[in-house]
């Protein structure tokens, strides 16, 4: 993945010393100008980290992404989809397993008559 460069001043200054809203220390915000990144509404699949230079870029066009759009004070240009089901989990159980454990067979044996 290509990283891009910044075209201009970020759009939160991360150095200055009177933040109205902590943004997280990955946010593309202090790194980029508005017009460089997008916002979604919440983390997602869609953006996911990048674990060689710890941000998020959205998985098709390899943009940079912030996911609190509260911390940065803009609204969301593109709303996160619904969480992925897990693969192989869409049936429920069929059979209910029989939990037994090794405190009640010692009261089981103990209560019966002699």
């Amino acid at each position: 993945m290509e990283i891009p460069e910044p075209a201009g001043p970020p759009y939160i200054d991360p150095d200055r010393e009177d933040l109205k809203r902590p943004v997280c220390g990955i946010c593309p915000a202090t790194l980029y100008p508005r017009e460089q990144f997008v916002v979604y509404s919440r983390p997602s699949w869609e953006c996911p980290f990048h674990p060689e230079n710890g941000h998020r870029y959205t998985h098709d066009e390899g943009v940079p992404a912030c996911v609190h759009p509260d911390k940065v004070g803009l609204q969301p240009d593109r709303i996160a989809p619904p969480p992925k089901a897990p693969p192989g989990r869409s049936e429920a159980p069929t059979r209910r397993r029989d939990w037994s454990f090794p405190w009640s067979a010692r009261l089981s044996q103990r209560r019966r008559p002699s």
